[in-house]
């Protein structure tokens, strides 16, 4: 995610002959306040989403970037339910990231930025719209589907239109990290989370707090 950023920023900046920390500022707002870099720049700016996606997500050089965790396979297997992956990523990368860790074929469906149009417009997480429309794709009442995400707007609309929802938050590493440089990360489990978590490991471990619907 840091290259990742490093490359929406140097985007923004050549798009929009910014300096990189304004540069940096502009990506940071469109994301609190859309949920995705990429709609703020759509919107506002008119950028192409193709070329956006394509020159800020690592192609052949991403296994540099992607490490393989053992026993998630096997953690992603005791999961309960059809797994569909929905992601504001881009499909090449997507896949290639699944292919790197081997978990491709652990997903019945993957749905990436670029499917997630509506009456031609792009509506990625966190909107709504898509949101309902793969309610509507599973065939299932939303109490019958669990949402897992680690970002708190997701969440919160997935909440809203009454699907349950699990939150991935911060790594064990990461926790450990924040409390060394005397900055503890807040733990507390918002209203709109029903589970909270700090690994996939936990996640199916306490999955049975999730009601059956």
């Amino acid at each position: 995610m840091g290259e990742i950023n490093q490359r929406m920023t140097r985007y923004v900046a050549d798009h929009l002959r910014l300096p990189d920390d304004q540069a940096s500022a502009v990506r940071q707002h469109y994301w609190q306040r859309y949920g995705a870099t990429l709609l703020g720049l759509v919107r506002h700016h008119g950028v192409d989403p193709g070329d956006f996606l394509s020159k800020t997500h690592p192609g052949p050089e991403l296994p540099e970037f992607v490490r393989r965790v053992q026993g998630e396979r096997r953690r992603l297997e005791q999961l309960r339910g059809e797994r569909w992956l929905l992601t504001n990523a881009p499909q090449h990368y997507a896949c290639h990231v699944l292919e790197l860790i081997g978990l491709k074929h652990m997903f019945a469906r993957i749905i990436t930025i670029e499917t997630m149009r509506l009456c031609g417009r792009l509506c990625p997480k966190p909107s709504e719209l898509i949101m309902r429309h793969v309610i509507k794709c599973s065939g299932r009442a939303p109490s019958q589907i669990i949402f897992v995400d680690d970002h708190s707007e997701n969440l919160r609309t997935a909440h809203r239109i009454g699907i349950q929802t699990a939150r991935i938050w911060a790594s064990p590493t990461a926790s450990a990290r924040a409390r060394h440089s005397g900055r503890p990360l807040s733990i507390r489990r918002p209203s709109y989370v029903q589970l909270q978590v700090n690994s996939l490991a936990l996640l199916v471990r306490h999955q049975h707090r999730l009601s059956r619907k």
